[in-house]
């Protein structure tokens, strides 16, 4: 599988665009809510892939240490080792691991928690060093930064037989959430930080309906499940959020976890393909994932920009996404809108646009350069994701397939798009941007997944479709 090319300006505005996408659920319904969700996944899978290509950038430069510094390289090295053999114990070792889960704050604004309200639906007892508390089914446990049970050192939540803890104070999409497994409450100078431990499996029935609609075809979900489980085993095994003692947190930078509670379809999903994962050579499979392709996938050559337009210029009878309202959009910047931009991201370096250029597309039509020749200057924007975001349409409304609006997305749709100029009197008044899809083109479509479900397909045919015929699907267990 193809990878992700290297992404600037991944971080800009992270926080701001999370929230923003959040509203979304409840400003424009289901239409948007999948997509959004989708959205909101795919900044977890990108931001992954420039971090992990930053660190093997970082690991492959060359440098002069002093023997002190070296020796703490190596000492490093050696804890890692450790950690490393620990890790791949604990993955061995039992077919269905516990995952570690850092629960983040309200609306995933931090990983740190200024007051934190525990309950259960059963009898519970809460363990630290030394001391233990049984409390009753419905008895709620209230902790802040003074409080004195941390005087004894880190909090574990335990119930005392099958139910869930309840988190009345955080703000999900669901009411109340409730989390299965342990909570262990750790006391920080920065705050409080809350971990849910829980079986993998059971993990993954809160994961997917939070990626995708349960009302999908049970093929899909079984396939958004196979998805979400290479890629929290993944995060098991590379850990970037042990620094909190961690395999991974519950937001956008990793996979949406517990936003929307389990169903019952996303249990039978879960079940159905229990272990099941995708390898290539023998190693599991970074499984990206989005909402809606343009039709076009990665095996078609699409680099050409005479192919890619006329490709897109219509529908093709073969695209499972056809009749989904983002399969085909555009959306009409005026120059003004566009000075704004370049200005915002490049300052002094354009002036007044004077046009937009495709420099380089992918095989699969992707956008990867756009050239932007101002009367200041010329800059080369590379990546998808700098692409979309240089694009963003702001409050300008895009304008999807079905004659809906899509007002006020923080980035383009897609890097599927063909570019043309716009004049009133002869003189340059915009660019008129036609394009296709939600998301950023790699991996799974998935509301490619649900068309073909709909059509017969198997959860494995799907992903052989998504992935290529070279990839391996099978229960790891």
């Amino acid at each position: 599988m193809k990878r992700i090319a290297k992404r600037q300006f991944f971080l800009l505005g992270c926080a701001s665009l999370a929230a923003m996408l959040l509203s979304l659920y409840d400003r424009y319904g289901i239409v948007l809510t999948s997509s959004s969700r989708s959205f909101l996944a795919e900044q977890s899978q990108l931001q992954e892939q420039v971090l992990r290509e930053n660190r093997e950038k970082g690991g492959n430069r060359s440098t002069g240490q002093s023997g002190k510094e070296s020796k703490t390289m190596a000492e490093n090295k050696a804890g890692a080792e450790t950690e490393t053999a620990e890790k791949d114990e604990r993955m061995a070792s039992d077919a269905n691991p516990d995952i570690r889960v850092l629960l983040c704050s309200d609306n995933y604004a931090s990983e740190y928690h200024d007051r934190i309200t525990i309950t259960a639906d059963v009898p519970f007892r809460v363990s630290g060093q030394g001391t233990e508390r049984h409390c009753q089914a419905g008895e709620q446990v209230e902790l802040t930064m003074q409080s004195n049970e941390f005087l004894q050192g880190d909090l574990v939540f335990t119930m005392e037989e099958d139910g869930v803890f309840q988190l009345p104070y955080l703000k999900r999409a669901a009411e109340c959430p409730s989390y299965e497994g342990s909570l262990h409450v750790e006391k920080r100078e920065e705050g409080l930080i809350l971990i849910n431990t829980l079986p993998l499996e059971t993990y993954l029935c809160y994961v997917v309906p939070s990626e995708m609609p349960s009302s999908y075809p049970i093929e899909a979900l079984k396939a958004q499940a196979v998805c979400a489980r290479c890629y929290a085993m993944l995060q098991m095994e590379n850990s970037r959020c042990e620094e909190f003692g961690a395999d991974l947190d519950d937001s956008v930078s990793y996979q949406v976890y517990n936003n929307i509670g389990k169903t019952d379809a996303a249990v039978q999903a879960v079940q159905q393909t229990a272990g099941m994962v995708i390898k290539e050579d023998g190693q599991i499979e970074n499984t990206l994932y989005y909402s809606t392709s343009c039709g076009l996938r990665m095996e078609e050559e699409a680099s050409n920009e005479a192919v890619f337009c006329a490709a897109m210029s219509g529908s093709r009878a073969s695209d499972a996404e056809r009749e989904e309202s983002w399969y085909r959009w555009n959306i009409l910047f005026s120059t003004e809108e566009l000075n704004a931009a370049a200005e915002t991201f490049y300052p002094g370096q354009i002036g007044q646009i004077l046009s937009l250029n495709v420099l380089k597309r992918l095989e699969n039509g992707r956008a990867e350069v756009l050239q932007v020749t101002g009367t200041l200057g010329t800059v080369a924007i590379e990546g998808e994701y700098a692409i979309r975001q240089f694009l963003r349409p702001g409050d300008q409304a895009v304008i999807l397939q079905d004659g809906s609006t899509a007002p006020s997305l923080g980035l383009l749709p897609s890097a599927f798009f063909y570019i043309t100029p716009q004049y009133q009197g002869g003189v340059l008044s915009g660019f008129l941007l036609n394009g296709g899809g939600y998301g950023h083109g790699d991996g799974m479509s998935q509301n490619g997944a649900k068309h073909l479900a709909e059509e017969g397909w198997s959860c494995q045919e799907i992903l052989k479709y998504y992935y290529g015929d070279g990839v391996e699907i099978i229960c790891d267990t």
